[in-house]
């Protein structure tokens, strides 16, 4: 599943945290969602994430956006 880095500046306020990129995909890594690769496009960001059977909570943006907060 590919979960855009601008959609979830939407709901996470990352910017003023100033986390960088890599850092995102550690913690998502960290909270049990595997980041299989980040894409880059025209200066924009996607994460690849593998979700398992047992979150279907994370299958959007805004379940992702709620496991991400919780870790900052």
């Amino acid at each position: 599943m590919k979960v855009s880095y601008p959609w979830l500046l939407k709901f996470v306020d990352l910017d003023s945290l100033a986390i960088d990129v890599e850092v995102i995909a550690e913690t998502l890594t960290m909270i049990g969602l595997n980041v299989e690769e980040i894409l880059q496009q025209e200066g924009d960001y996607a994460f690849d994430l593998e979700v398992t059977t047992n979150r279907p909570d994370c299958l959007n943006h805004l379940g992702v956006s709620r496991e991400l907060a919780t870790q900052f």
